[in-house]
């Protein structure tokens, strides 16, 4: 639907964008300000190109595909939230468990569950921004992709197989199960939610926790992971220890780390300086 409504050729594609193109442009900006997406980067571009009476083709080609990408993550938001809920809620629980003691278990509150999205993932991001970020790559994929076909004289069509290919991999990348086995960064944002979830059942019962790193020990474990296996960490208070660090095999080296509680990507899962998805866990240590 948008390549046809802009019909853009190598001759108009940088050019300015006439006064239908840039009204329906802006009538499409109105209503997703209506549907308060206008948030973050695209916002910003959004906001930018409406106030504007000169744009070009390729400007309003990059917002609407960018749109499109917004609007289709905004049906799934609700759905995604209430699956992640679930999924931290379970670890949440389970986390009060090990415990054993015969208290009754509190579900997560949505006011923890907020809390938890609104802290950095593996990668330094939130939950948040790296939907954003994911959107933003994933629209400027397609956008290039575009250019290409208009300069090399090729129609776009969606439903062709570079597209397709595409938006593919793009799946994937988010959330990919194959024969049981789950990858994407929805399974890697969970791994570290849910061990997150893990931790704050337990303080619930016992603030001053010992929790101890256990590894998958999959065929693709890190050195990191390994070494850490059944390393054991205090949930409230500082901690100092030995693991590897190190991007590659060839810059891999030993550190001695100091950090308070548990860090997702330093002594809390998921572990991740070799790329490969971590499934390492956290359990609580009974003392007596």
């Amino acid at each position: 639907m948008i390549f046809k409504t802009l019909n853009l050729n190598n001759d108009n594609l940088y050019s300015i964008a006439d006064n239908k193109t840039k009204k329906a442009t802006n009538t499409y900006i109105e209503e997703w300000k209506d549907k308060g997406l206008l948030k973050g980067y695209f916002g910003t571009l959004a906001k930018n190109i409406y106030s504007r009476t000169r744009v070009k083709n390729s400007e309003i080609l990059e917002l609407l595909i960018y749109g499109a990408y917004i609007e289709e993550q905004s049906k799934l938001d609700e759905y995604e939230k209430q699956i992640m809920y679930d999924d931290i809620n379970y670890y949440y629980s389970e986390g009060q468990k090990q415990i054993k003691k015969k208290k009754e278990i509190s579900i997560l509150e949505m006011a923890l569950f907020l809390y938890l999205l609104d802290q950095p993932l593996y990668n330094g991001y939130t939950f948040k921004q790296n939907i954003e970020v994911m959107i933003r790559y994933n629209a400027e994929q397609v956008y290039k992709q575009c250019l290409i076909n208009i300069m090399q004289g090729k129609e776009n069509d969606i439903n062709d197989s570079i597209f397709q290919n595409i938006l593919k991999r793009q799946q994937n990348t988010k959330l990919c199960i194959n024969n049981g086995k789950v990858s994407g960064s929805m399974d890697l944002t969970l791994i570290g939610l849910n061990n997150k979830a893990i931790v704050e059942g337990i303080k619930l019962f016992d603030k001053n926790a010992k929790v101890q790193f256990i590894s998958d020990r999959c065929d693709n474990v890190t050195p990191m992971c390994m070494n850490m296996d059944k390393m054991i960490f205090n949930v409230n208070d500082y901690n100092i220890f030995t693991r590897y660090v190190g991007t590659s095999i060839k810059d891999i080296r030993k550190e001695k780390v100091k950090v308070f509680g548990l860090v997702q990507g330093v002594n809390a899962p998921p572990i991740n300086n070799f790329f490969h998805w971590c499934h390492s866990t956290v359990q609580y240590i009974n003392e007596e």
